[in-house]
């Protein structure tokens, strides 16, 4: 069964809109929807933001539901001029940069005994989104994208995630749902729309643009369904 992950509801309210739903009891803090679009059931969960709460709420889904599919949808900010404001990020990879056991002699991003210190995506699950996003028009690119449990507001800290782990933009999500699917080995993969730059004014973009930015995923999304069970 396809997991849809996302941190808040207000990024799936409209595509709840087109599809059969109902609410499912869920853990504190999060809420969990069972989903159908053309007799396909799938499970949509607003996490909350924070790794635990991700952790947590994965972890009860996963658990009561046989999930098969994990795909993280939401909006970041960038911190690769190539990546502007309303395109997305099809991750080939998800990190958690604000992970930092290189004292100890770990790779960037790495978390002691899990031998990734990155996340990859799944390429069918990515095709399946870029088949999606030229469908609706919308740019892309496969850059990484590096996660933590902070909103990126300066130049010089997205300067330093973008020469330490080549990423391409930046969220708060993907990287711990990227480590939770690679350490129950469910397929991953994610999509982002830009929303603001990771800069000095990336409060100011973000308020002005991620209703809409988010709304542009909720376009792919629904068309990603379509790509993905009708593959």
């Amino acid at each position: 069964m396809l997991l849809i992950v996302t941190p808040d509801k207000n990024y799936v309210n409209n595509l709840l809109e087109k599809i059969k739903y109902e609410r499912e009891e869920s853990p504190k803090g999060c809420e969990i929807y069972k989903c159908d679009y053309n007799n396909h059931e799938f499970i949509t969960i607003a996490t909350g933001y924070g790794k635990i709460n991700i952790g947590s709420s994965l972890r009860y889904a996963c658990d009561k539901y046989k999930i098969t599919v994990m795909l993280c949808v939401g909006t970041a900010g960038s911190i690769n001029d190539c990546n502007d404001i309303f395109s997305a990020v099809i991750p080939n990879s998800t990190l958690e940069f604000d992970v930092d056991f290189m004292p100890n002699g770990f790779m960037p991003g790495q978390i002691p005994n899990v031998n990734k210190s990155s996340y990859q995506t799944n390429e069918d699950l990515n095709d399946c989104l870029v088949r999606s996003c030229n469908i609706c028009g919308n740019n892309y690119s496969n850059d990484v994208l590096a996660s933590s449990d902070m909103f990126v507001t300066n130049y010089g800290l997205s300067n330093s995630i973008r020469r330490e782990y080549n990423a391409g933009a930046v969220d708060c999500e993907s990287g711990c749902v990227g480590q939770f699917a690679y350490m129950n080995d469910i397929p991953y993969s994610c999509i982002r729309i830009i929303s603001n730059y990771a800069n000095n004014n990336g409060i100011k973009q973000y308020n002005l643009y991620d209703d809409e930015a988010s709304e542009i995923c909720q376009r792919i999304l629904y068309k990603f369904l379509k790509e993905f069970y009708e593959e």
